[in-house]
């Protein structure tokens, strides 16, 4: 038997300030959404591409992350699962599914270096040089495209 693993890493800034409430069975529940960000090129024109996601730690997770005072904006590293929530609305008899992550760890991250047409970036040499923005997301991107590009075996399933 083949097991899957189920497990995500994100990086990405605080919509708000996480919110700690507890469950109907009195279990701490915080909850809040990260908003997560990618550079792609459309054409000659790089663009952004954002995405929410909902977040949930629980238990003693919840009110460890609770009392590090997490702020609205805050760049935040996390790891968790992917989870969904099927339910019936009572009222209309509406289905519905949220997916979300179930959050395990959580760390503040510094935040990035501002970065401007005119800014000076130290290169891995040691050597400064200055880098426009596009430049620096056209690296990023192009990085992204090579370990993307990995040969495949008709053989071979996607998973």
């Amino acid at each position: 038997m083949q097991i899957h693993k189920n497990y995500v890493e994100i990086i990405g800034n605080l919509g708000d300030a996480p919110e700690l409430k507890m469950s109907n069975q009195g279990q701490p529940r915080l909850t809040f959404d990260v908003c997560t960000s990618e550079a792609y090129k459309e054409g000659e024109e790089w663009k952004s591409r954002s995405t929410w996601l909902k977040c949930v730690a629980w238990g003693n997770i919840a009110t460890t992350l609770d009392r590090m005072k997490f702020a609205k904006g805050e760049r935040v590293q996390l790891e968790g699962k992917i989870r969904n929530n099927n339910w019936i609305n009572s009222q209309n008899g509406e289905h519905h599914n949220d997916v979300y992550i179930q959050v395990s760890e959580m760390r503040k991250m510094a935040k990035p270096a501002k970065s401007s047409d005119n800014s000076t970036e130290k290169s891995a040499n040691g050597n400064s040089g200055n880098k426009s923005f596009s430049q620096t997301t056209q690296k990023m991107f192009e990085e992204q495209q090579a370990s993307a590009q990995i040969p495949k075996d008709e053989d071979d399933l996607p998973f």
